[in-house]
Protein backbone atom coordinates (compact mmCIF):
# COMPACT_ATOMS: atom_id res chain seq x y z
CA UNK A 1 0.00 0.00 0.00
CA UNK A 2 2.44 2.86 -1.40
CA UNK A 3 2.29 6.67 0.70
CA UNK A 4 0.61 4.48 3.42
CA UNK A 5 1.28 6.49 6.88
CA UNK A 6 3.62 3.94 8.70
CA UNK A 7 2.22 1.45 11.38
CA UNK A 8 4.26 -1.08 13.45
CA UNK A 9 3.59 -4.46 14.69
CA UNK A 10 3.09 -3.48 17.89
CA UNK A 11 -0.01 -1.72 17.23
CA UNK A 12 -1.34 -4.12 14.19
CA UNK A 13 -1.38 -6.42 17.22
CA UNK A 14 -3.52 -4.52 19.38
CA UNK A 15 -5.56 -3.66 16.92
CA UNK A 16 -6.21 -7.31 15.60
CA UNK A 17 -4.79 -9.51 18.36
CA UNK A 18 -1.73 -11.28 18.19
CA UNK A 19 -3.43 -15.41 16.92
CA UNK A 20 -5.52 -13.19 14.37
CA UNK A 21 -2.43 -11.36 13.07
CA UNK A 22 -0.23 -14.64 13.39
CA UNK A 23 -2.40 -16.31 10.34
CA UNK A 24 -1.25 -12.89 7.92
CA UNK A 25 2.12 -13.31 9.09
CA UNK A 26 2.79 -16.94 8.42
CA UNK A 27 1.42 -16.93 4.94
CA UNK A 28 3.44 -13.89 4.61
CA UNK A 29 7.04 -15.43 5.92
CA UNK A 30 6.84 -12.09 8.66
CA UNK A 31 6.59 -9.63 6.24
CA UNK A 32 4.61 -6.94 8.16
CA UNK A 33 3.85 -4.69 5.06
CA UNK A 34 2.74 -7.46 3.12
CA UNK A 35 0.51 -9.27 6.26
CA UNK A 36 -1.37 -6.10 6.63
CA UNK A 37 -1.58 -5.84 2.88
CA UNK A 38 -3.58 -9.40 3.32
CA UNK A 39 -5.53 -8.55 5.81
CA UNK A 40 -7.20 -6.03 4.06
CA UNK A 41 -7.12 -7.81 1.08
CA UNK A 42 -8.81 -9.84 3.39
CA UNK A 43 -11.55 -7.47 4.36
CA UNK A 44 -12.61 -6.77 0.93
CA UNK A 45 -12.51 -10.69 -0.10
CA UNK A 46 -15.41 -10.55 2.83
CA UNK A 47 -17.67 -8.08 1.72
CA UNK A 48 -17.56 -9.75 -1.81
CA UNK A 49 -18.25 -12.91 0.01
CA UNK A 50 -21.32 -11.34 1.47
CA UNK A 51 -22.91 -9.90 -1.33
CA UNK A 52 -23.29 -13.42 -2.94
CA UNK A 53 -24.54 -14.96 0.27
CA UNK A 54 -26.94 -11.95 1.41
CA UNK A 55 -28.65 -12.21 -2.38
CA UNK A 56 -29.20 -15.89 -2.12
CA UNK A 57 -29.78 -15.80 1.64
CA UNK A 58 -33.02 -13.48 1.32
CA UNK A 59 -34.29 -15.53 -2.22
CA UNK A 60 -34.13 -18.81 0.19
CA UNK A 61 -35.68 -17.12 2.98
CA UNK A 62 -39.01 -16.17 1.18
CA UNK A 63 -39.05 -19.15 -1.09
CA UNK A 64 -39.29 -21.49 1.96
CA UNK A 65 -42.07 -19.13 3.72
CA UNK A 66 -43.72 -18.96 0.27
CA UNK A 67 -43.60 -22.78 -0.07
CA UNK A 68 -44.64 -23.70 3.89
CA UNK A 69 -47.07 -20.56 4.15
CA UNK A 70 -49.05 -22.13 0.54
CA UNK A 71 -49.46 -25.65 2.66
CA UNK A 72 -50.20 -24.21 6.03
CA UNK A 73 -53.94 -24.19 7.92
CA UNK A 74 -53.01 -23.76 10.92
CA UNK A 75 -54.21 -20.73 13.25
CA UNK A 76 -50.53 -19.29 13.75
CA UNK A 77 -47.90 -18.77 11.33
CA UNK A 78 -46.13 -21.48 10.72
CA UNK A 79 -43.03 -20.16 12.85
CA UNK A 80 -45.17 -19.65 15.84
CA UNK A 81 -47.61 -22.95 15.25
CA UNK A 82 -46.46 -25.64 18.01
CA UNK A 83 -47.59 -28.15 15.10
CA UNK A 84 -45.97 -26.70 12.56
CA UNK A 85 -42.98 -28.55 10.43
CA UNK A 86 -40.59 -26.95 12.26
CA UNK A 87 -41.58 -26.76 15.77
CA UNK A 88 -43.44 -30.01 15.97
CA UNK A 89 -40.81 -32.92 17.94
CA UNK A 90 -39.27 -35.04 15.21
CA UNK A 91 -36.90 -37.50 16.71
CA UNK A 92 -34.18 -39.23 15.61
CA UNK A 93 -32.48 -42.07 17.00
CA UNK A 94 -28.71 -41.33 16.35
CA UNK A 95 -25.78 -43.67 15.49
CA UNK A 96 -24.92 -44.10 19.33
CA UNK A 97 -29.07 -45.06 20.24
CA UNK A 98 -29.77 -41.59 21.59
CA UNK A 99 -32.92 -40.07 20.48
CA UNK A 100 -33.36 -36.43 20.09
CA UNK A 101 -35.82 -33.79 18.31
CA UNK A 102 -34.16 -32.35 14.87
CA UNK A 103 -36.52 -29.32 15.86
CA UNK A 104 -35.61 -28.78 18.85
CA UNK A 105 -32.81 -25.69 17.79
CA UNK A 106 -35.33 -24.53 15.44
CA UNK A 107 -37.65 -24.10 18.09
CA UNK A 108 -34.97 -22.35 20.09
CA UNK A 109 -33.92 -20.50 17.69
CA UNK A 110 -37.45 -19.15 16.39
CA UNK A 111 -38.25 -18.46 20.53
CA UNK A 112 -35.06 -16.19 21.21
CA UNK A 113 -35.43 -14.39 18.10
CA UNK A 114 -38.97 -13.26 19.12
CA UNK A 115 -38.11 -12.67 23.03
CA UNK A 116 -35.67 -10.08 21.71
CA UNK A 117 -37.69 -8.41 19.31
CA UNK A 118 -39.81 -5.69 19.88
CA UNK A 119 -43.63 -6.87 21.40
CA UNK A 120 -45.53 -6.00 17.93
CA UNK A 121 -43.14 -7.89 15.80
CA UNK A 122 -44.78 -9.93 13.63
CA UNK A 123 -44.15 -13.43 11.43
CA UNK A 124 -42.21 -11.50 8.52
CA UNK A 125 -40.34 -9.64 11.16
CA UNK A 126 -38.86 -13.36 12.35
CA UNK A 127 -38.44 -14.61 8.75
CA UNK A 128 -36.20 -11.36 7.52
CA UNK A 129 -33.96 -11.86 11.15
CA UNK A 130 -33.42 -15.79 11.40
CA UNK A 131 -30.20 -16.89 10.46
CA UNK A 132 -29.06 -19.12 7.19
CA UNK A 133 -28.03 -21.62 9.70
CA UNK A 134 -31.89 -22.11 10.44
CA UNK A 135 -32.64 -22.46 6.84
CA UNK A 136 -30.16 -24.32 6.37
CA UNK A 137 -31.89 -27.19 8.45
CA UNK A 138 -34.55 -27.31 6.25
CA UNK A 139 -32.77 -29.76 4.06
CA UNK A 140 -30.57 -31.69 6.03
CA UNK A 141 -31.39 -35.49 6.71
CA UNK A 142 -33.80 -35.37 9.41
CA UNK A 143 -36.33 -32.94 7.61
CA UNK A 144 -36.32 -35.20 4.65
CA UNK A 145 -39.66 -36.84 5.36
CA UNK A 146 -41.74 -34.09 7.48
CA UNK A 147 -39.97 -31.25 5.47
CA UNK A 148 -38.45 -31.89 1.75
CA UNK A 149 -40.92 -34.73 0.64
CA UNK A 150 -43.47 -32.87 1.18
CA UNK A 151 -43.05 -29.25 0.83
CA UNK A 152 -39.72 -27.71 0.57
CA UNK A 153 -38.60 -29.22 -2.69
CA UNK A 154 -41.77 -27.60 -4.37
CA UNK A 155 -39.56 -24.37 -4.20
CA UNK A 156 -37.00 -25.43 -5.81
CA UNK A 157 -36.59 -26.82 -10.32
CA UNK A 158 -37.87 -30.32 -10.77
CA UNK A 159 -35.41 -33.24 -9.95
CA UNK A 160 -33.42 -31.14 -7.16
CA UNK A 161 -31.28 -33.55 -5.19
CA UNK A 162 -31.69 -32.41 -1.56
CA UNK A 163 -28.30 -33.60 -0.41
CA UNK A 164 -26.52 -31.47 -3.14
CA UNK A 165 -28.38 -29.02 -2.11
CA UNK A 166 -28.00 -29.27 1.38
CA UNK A 167 -24.52 -29.97 1.21
CA UNK A 168 -24.04 -26.48 -0.92
CA UNK A 169 -26.09 -24.45 1.76
CA UNK A 170 -23.72 -26.00 4.44
CA UNK A 171 -20.66 -24.78 2.92
CA UNK A 172 -22.35 -21.57 1.91
CA UNK A 173 -23.12 -21.11 5.50
CA UNK A 174 -19.80 -21.77 6.82
CA UNK A 175 -18.23 -19.13 4.26
CA UNK A 176 -20.75 -16.56 5.76
CA UNK A 177 -19.82 -17.54 9.10
CA UNK A 178 -16.52 -16.43 8.38
CA UNK A 179 -16.56 -13.67 6.84
CA UNK A 180 -18.95 -12.41 9.13
CA UNK A 181 -16.87 -13.20 11.97
CA UNK A 182 -14.01 -11.30 10.43
CA UNK A 183 -11.94 -14.50 9.99
CA UNK A 184 -9.55 -15.31 6.51
CA UNK A 185 -11.02 -16.77 3.59
CA UNK A 186 -8.05 -18.07 1.88
CA UNK A 187 -5.62 -20.76 2.34
CA UNK A 188 -1.72 -21.38 1.43
CA UNK A 189 -1.42 -21.66 -1.97
CA UNK A 190 -1.95 -25.15 -3.33
CA UNK A 191 -3.85 -26.15 -0.22
CA UNK A 192 -7.75 -26.55 -0.80
CA UNK A 193 -10.11 -23.48 0.09
CA UNK A 194 -14.01 -22.99 -0.06
CA UNK A 195 -14.43 -19.86 -0.66
CA UNK A 196 -14.83 -19.26 -4.63
CA UNK A 197 -16.91 -22.43 -4.51
CA UNK A 198 -19.69 -21.44 -2.22
CA UNK A 199 -19.95 -18.32 -3.51
CA UNK A 200 -20.34 -19.54 -6.26
CA UNK A 201 -22.75 -21.90 -5.46
CA UNK A 202 -24.71 -19.28 -3.48
CA UNK A 203 -25.03 -17.72 -6.89
CA UNK A 204 -25.93 -21.40 -8.83
CA UNK A 205 -28.38 -21.40 -6.29
CA UNK A 206 -29.94 -18.20 -6.36
CA UNK A 207 -30.42 -18.41 -10.03
CA UNK A 208 -31.92 -21.88 -9.09
CA UNK A 209 -34.63 -19.84 -6.91
CA UNK A 210 -34.88 -16.86 -8.59
CA UNK A 211 -33.66 -16.71 -12.72
CA UNK A 212 -34.65 -13.21 -13.17
CA UNK A 213 -33.21 -11.73 -10.36
CA UNK A 214 -29.96 -13.44 -10.68
CA UNK A 215 -29.47 -12.04 -14.24
CA UNK A 216 -30.16 -8.45 -13.07
CA UNK A 217 -28.00 -8.82 -10.20
CA UNK A 218 -25.13 -10.53 -12.16
CA UNK A 219 -25.99 -8.68 -15.22
CA UNK A 220 -26.51 -12.34 -16.76
CA UNK A 221 -23.54 -13.92 -16.02
CA UNK A 222 -24.21 -17.59 -15.83
CA UNK A 223 -21.27 -18.98 -13.25
CA UNK A 224 -19.37 -15.61 -11.92
CA UNK A 225 -20.06 -14.95 -8.46
CA UNK A 226 -19.27 -11.10 -6.74
CA UNK A 227 -16.37 -12.84 -5.31
CA UNK A 228 -14.61 -13.92 -9.20
CA UNK A 229 -15.23 -10.06 -9.96
CA UNK A 230 -13.18 -9.05 -6.50
CA UNK A 231 -10.39 -11.65 -7.49
CA UNK A 232 -10.07 -10.16 -10.85
CA UNK A 233 -10.18 -6.36 -9.90
CA UNK A 234 -8.09 -6.84 -6.40
CA UNK A 235 -5.28 -9.66 -7.20
CA UNK A 236 -4.13 -11.30 -3.59
CA UNK A 237 -1.16 -9.07 -2.36
CA UNK A 238 0.46 -12.71 -2.37
CA UNK A 239 0.16 -15.83 -3.66
CA UNK A 240 -2.80 -17.58 -1.87
CA UNK A 241 -5.58 -19.97 -2.32
CA UNK A 242 -8.89 -19.28 -2.55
Amino acid sequence: MPNAPKIDRAHVISWLSEPRYSKYLEVTQGDDAAALDLYLWNIGLAQAALKDVSFFKVALRNAYDRAISSTWSGSNHWLLDDASPVRRPILRTNKRGQVNDANRLNGNSIDHLRNGLRENATADDIVSNLTLGFWAHMTDRSHERDLWIPIIHKAWPKGADRNDINGRIAGINKIRNRAAHHEHLFAHAGCGCGTLRSCRDAALLFARLEPIAHSYVYKGSINRCSVDSYLEEHPAPCDVAV
